[in-house]
């Protein structure tokens, strides 16, 4: 039995650090594709709606662990009065987190940003039947994946993503 358990012990070591580089490498992997993803321009597949969408609103960038004060309220306040121009533009919010700190926390900051704009947009009068849903992805799909503070700020952000 204890020869067994020799054996075994290190053979699973070996498996759970063999796991664990591949799944570290896939991550990095993932995190490139969406840093290069985001600095590309956006594909219009839906024609000059998603045009004028895509050219009209602009992110919301928020401060770190805050999510009830953006940092840019102008820009909120432009896409409320282009929102209510455009009574068909239909859309996601989408939050988001820095990788700074644990991935569920996170998840929740991200998901607290996300229902912060929409109830601002709500409250600035945007009809609720545009808004289709709003999501906080954490610290998934990264603008930028250094560790500097400057980095790390490009990711604390919402974002709109068009709906036909």
């Amino acid at each position: 039995m204890k020869r067994r358990f020799t054996v075994l012990l290190p053979l699973a070591l070996l498996v759970l650090a063999t796991t664990a580089e591949v799944a570290a490498a896939n991550a990095f992997d993932d995190d490139n594709f969406w840093v290069a993803f985001w600095s590309q321009p956006r594909v219009n597949l839906f024609g000059p709606e998603q045009e004028a969408f895509h050219q009209n609103l602009q992110d919301v960038v928020f401060a770190r662990n805050e999510f009830d004060r953006c940092l840019n309220p102008q820009a909120l306040d432009d896409n409320a009065r282009w929102l209510k121009e455009h009574p068909s533009a239909r859309f996601f919010i989408d939050g988001y987190a820095s990788k700074r700190g644990e991935t569920i926390p996170n998840l929740v900051l991200s998901q607290r940003r996300a229902d912060w704009v929409r109830n601002s947009l709500l409250s600035r009068g945007v009809p609720e039947s545009q808004i289709r849903l709003s999501v906080g992805w954490g610290e998934l799909y990264p603008t930028c994946v250094d560790q500097s503070d400057a980095c790390l700020a490009k990711n604390k952000l919402v974002r709109f993503t068009f709906l036909p």
